[in-house]
């Protein structure tokens, strides 16, 4: 699990630092504060040495889809490379480091990503990499238009992987990657893929038909009538269904935006054990009235599949309802932070058990 996180010149973060980590994170904060940007960057942070991260990181945005219309396909990697940087700013690094809790031991994992603006360093790597790795692969491609650097330095081990930005707008990683340390997922607001939600139901089957009986069990948390859930194919498209006891199964969508939203949740959460699951305004489809009883069931989920999260909500009522659920639970692992402005640099405030309970009581703002 993460303990801190600091990041420097991502997105709107100039710096930031947060302590203190501990399973179930909920971040607050006005609007065009960071929060989003702060999931995005754990997730960059968690997928290890992929340079190809800070371009993945803009598809839930939907950025992409925006400017695809608008900008040649190097133009388009170019100005999702560049919006990672703090104002734009390429000349100045972005750094991320982690202090990551794993077993008793506590590793720092720092990324350093960069843009080669030298010209006679760009030509070298052109001139090597290209020669040596591309040509003899790929003979279409010419060379690079822009070479971006990403360094990285863990438990004593230090290197670097280039991405190059080639002319037809390809990213291509200078080196083979090694797999990410551990599995995470990003949850964003957008429209969720029926398709996706069969097929992350259907791994975690086969990986441990018990899983699924336990995703179940935490749904059963707010839908007590809910038996089993089985994948029926309507119309050509796979779409999860659920059995409520009235002697058909009905797609789980039918059944409201709550269910659907936290058995995507689940499920997240028990494919990737272990792991990171990140979710965008975790409120969103949600009556106040059974928030608390989500958190039970995502918080009773995250400590079986040994799973950390941080997720991202406006509402008060979300916040009041986590600090119920928690409280009643035998250990409060859950933290709230808001993301605040002070003296044109972002903040992070820490709110544990104590200080959240006395503001929540005496009405002050948290949010």
């Amino acid at each position: 699990m993460y303990k801190s996180f600091e990041i420097k010149n991502f997105r709107c973060f100039s710096e930031l630092k947060i302590q203190n980590f501990e399973r179930i994170n909920l971040i607050v904060g006005k609007n065009n504060v960071g929060k989003t940007a702060l999931l995005e960057a754990l997730l960059i942070h968690s997928g290890g040495y992929d340079p190809q991260m800070f371009v993945k990181v803009n598809e839930p945005r939907g950025i992409i889809e925006y400017i695809r219309d608008r900008y040649a396909p190097s133009q388009i990697i170019r100005y999702l490379l560049e919006s990672s940087f703090y104002k734009f700013n390429t000349q100045i690094p972005i750094e991320m480091i982690g202090e990551i809790k794993k077993g008793n031991q506590t590793l720092k994992h720092k990324l350093t990503f960069k843009s080669i603006s030298d010209k006679t360093e760009i030509e070298k790597l052109n001139l090597t990499i290209y020669s040596q790795q591309i040509k003899a692969t790929d003979p279409l491609i010419s060379g690079f238009e822009q070479i971006f650097e990403l360094s990285y330095e863990e438990d004593g081990k230090k290197g670097k992987i280039y991405l190059l930005i080639t002319q037809e707008g390809k990213t291509i990683p200078s080196s083979s990657l090694p797999p990410p340390h551990f599995k995470a997922v990003f949850v964003s607001t957008r429209a969720r893929s029926t398709e996706l939600e069969a097929a992350i139901f259907s791994k975690l089957k086969l990986e441990d038909k018990n899983k699924i009986e336990q995703v179940l069990k935490f749904l059963n948390i707010i839908e007590p009538k809910l038996e089993k859930i089985e994948i029926l194919t309507i119309g050509g498209v796979p779409i999860l269904c659920g059995d409520i006891g009235i002697g058909k199964l009905l797609p789980l969508s039918l059944m409201g935006e709550g269910i659907s939203r936290l058995t995507s949740f689940l499920l997240y959460i028990g494919t990737v054990a272990g792991g990171l699951v990140l979710i965008d305004e975790i409120e969103n489809g949600f009556h106040y009235s059974v928030l608390k009883r989500v958190w039970e069931a995502i918080a009773t989920a995250a400590r079986e599949f040994d799973v950390q999260v941080f997720a991202t909500t406006h509402s008060l009522e979300c916040i009041a309802a986590a600090h119920q659920a928690f409280s009643k639970a035998e250990n409060y692992d859950f933290k709230l932070y808001r993301l605040e402005r002070i003296e044109g640099k972002i903040e992070a405030i820490e709110y544990d058990k104590q200080t959240l309970d006395s503001a929540l009581k005496m009405d002050l703002e948290v949010r």
